[in-house]
């Protein structure tokens, strides 16, 4: 009995395809985030994406938040390539009355707003 079909050479073939999808299924353009959604660039006039675009781990600034005219305490946290290959970094935002801490990574030509994966860094990775 035979099925009509020996599968010959079309393995190879299948699987060069499927590895080719695959691949196209995972890439991500530089304008979009890994959902699909466009990437939101953190304006450059914001004073905390200025600091952290220029800034050196362990540098500190005081600036005035526009939003608010609160002035604030900044400083650069550390400084990494994500998994993504992104450069991200940390800034710390303080106050007379506590912190906050900002992430910004690189994202083309601007920088981009991102989820903190850790809550409390020590600033060593």
């Amino acid at each position: 009995m035979t099925l009509g079909w020996n599968g010959v050479g079309r393995g190879p073939a299948a699987g060069v395809i499927g590895c080719v999808l695959l691949l196209a299924g995972c890439a991500q353009t530089s304008d979009t985030a890994a959902t699909g959604a466009p990437v939101v660039l953190a304006p450059i006039s914001d004073p905390v994406v200025a600091f952290a675009a220029n800034a050196g781990p362990g540098s500190q600034e005081t600036v005035t938040l526009p939003s608010t005219g609160q002035t604030v305490q900044l400083r650069l946290v550390r400084a990494y390539v994500a998994a993504s290959g992104q450069e991200c970094r940390e800034v710390q935002m303080g106050t007379g009355g506590g912190s906050a801490t900002r992430l910004l990574c690189s994202a083309g030509t601007g920088w981009r707003e991102a989820r903190p994966l850790i809550r409390s860094a020590s600033g060593t990775p």
